[in-house]
């Protein structure tokens, strides 16, 4: 369980606190390992004044949409679906995590790509970024990562859980420079 606060104003334009209330991490079984609070987001930049939390569909966001997520991952784990999951398997992945799958790297152990900046902050480490199979760093406890929409996965190599919390702003990509131009 993790506490959220959330501040904002009322009809009069005060501020107050609107929620104090505990929230529970999301999970899959076809995700061990994982659980993850989102904590926050929405599917455009807007302000709900009022304290309320904006409408959004999604795990990755859309073109200018966010999220706010704590990601906890346990020893020993990658941040990977397993291996040929059973159809319900996949349909609680689906709804618990909507489009996840679509991101992942087909054969890649959880690699997965999506159009986001992801600024990311190690609350408790270590924890194993991974680009490629040549590519890695371990990433400490008070590391920070903006992560530019690349493939990518996170590891847990260590004995612990480890926490990153995580802002996900959905963007799109630059086009490319072709030869020539």
């Amino acid at each position: 369980m993790l506490r959220r606060v959330i501040s904002a104003n009322d009809e009069n334009g005060n501020p107050v606190f609107t929620e104090d209330s505990t929230i529970e991490a999301r999970s899959a079984e076809a995700l061990p390992g994982v659980a993850m609070h989102h904590i926050w987001g929405a599917d455009e930049r807007i302000l709900p004044r009022d304290g309320s939390q904006p409408s959004w569909h999604s795990h990755f966001p859309p073109t200018d949409g966010w999220r706010f997520v704590l990601l906890t991952l346990q020893p020993g784990q990658a941040a990977a679906p397993i291996e040929d999951p059973t159809e319900s398997q996949l349909e609680e992945l689906e709804e618990t995590f909507p489009g996840l799958l679509t991101t992942v790297e087909p054969g890649t152990d959880g690699m997965h790509m999506s159009e986001t900046i992801d600024l990311v902050v190690v609350v408790s480490g270590p924890i194993t970024l991974e680009l490629s199979d040549s590519q890695a760093k371990e990433l400490q406890t008070g590391d920070v990562i903006v992560q530019v929409g690349n493939v990518h996965r996170w590891v847990n190599r260590g004995t612990e859980p480890c926490v990153v919390a995580a802002v996900v702003v959905g963007t799109k990509y630059e086009p490319r420079a072709t030869a020539g131009s």
